[in-house]
């Protein structure tokens, strides 16, 4: 019975050697973009299956790494009139099993539209794309008829899988939306000057209508076309996310 185990053991073992030993063969496509994917590879790891449209899958990068998973993003080249290029991103266990697949970027045009999707901020646990569509003449000189932006948001899940995305639409017009949306750490923040800090800090208030009583702030945020000043105490409206940032900016500054 003990044999019997130990060779259930020694194969698992072996399988499990050989199943990363193959994974890192795969990563190794990542270190420069736009590297072609072997067709095993990508059926093996990505589901890809060629078609018309789409006859290659390509590498795009690594876009975030943990203890626990590694994210990557894959490129797709469609077969299409005007410009057409879409990516996906992927999470694995650092040992090859897959995890979950979304969306990444995309850009999309011809005469009448573009649409693009681009990232524009990525951590271990929050990915933030923005999102254009710009209408266009296509009949005339092909100028600008219309034009939407906004932001959204991409939580990822401590074992790498991806959380339900949404968005802001105000956040856009922002400079440090960012503070709104994640829990920095202390070693992150005091990389920060101190006027950066208060900056920050001081924003996160604007966002929610704060009155500011000193002249400095006052010029500072009536020159930003999203604020709108009509509470004289916003404490009450912060998030969780705002207050615990708040929180590490004090303590800083203390």
């Amino acid at each position: 019975m003990i044999r019997y185990l130990l060779i259930i053991v020694v194969f698992l073992s072996s399988k499990n050697y050989a199943q990363k030993n193959d994974f890192n063969g795969l990563l190794l496509f990542f270190d420069s973009s736009k590297k072609e994917i072997p067709l095993a590879l990508a059926k093996k790891y990505f589901d890809f299956k060629p078609t018309e449209r789409s006859e290659k899958l390509f590498a795009g990068k690594i876009v975030a790494k943990t203890n626990d998973y590694i994210i990557v993003s894959t490129i797709l080249e469609c077969n299409a009139g005007g410009s057409c290029e879409q990516s996906s991103i992927t999470s694995f266990s650092n040992n090859g099993e897959r995890i979950d697949t979304i969306a990444y970027e995309r850009e999309m045009a011809d005469c009448s539209f573009d649409d693009k999707r681009k990232s524009v901020f990525i951590a271990s646990d929050l990915l933030v794309f923005k999102e254009t569509r710009e209408k266009l003449d296509c009949l005339g000189d092909g100028k600008q008829i219309g034009m939407k932006e906004w932001l959204e948001f991409q939580p990822i899940k401590e074992n790498g899988a991806f959380s339900k995305p949404y968005t802001d639409l105000k956040a856009i017009e922002r400079d440090h939306y960012i503070f709104s949306h994640r829990v920095f750490t202390l070693d992150e923040l005091n990389k920060k000057t101190e006027e950066e800090l208060a900056v920050i800090k001081n924003e996160i208030f604007a966002s929610h209508g704060y009155m500011f009583t000193t002249e400095k702030w006052q010029d500072y945020f009536e020159s930003k076309s999203w604020y709108m000043p009509s509470d004289d105490d916003a404490t009450g409206k912060l998030t969780e996310i705002e207050k615990k940032n708040i929180e590490l900016i004090l303590s800083i500054k203390e």
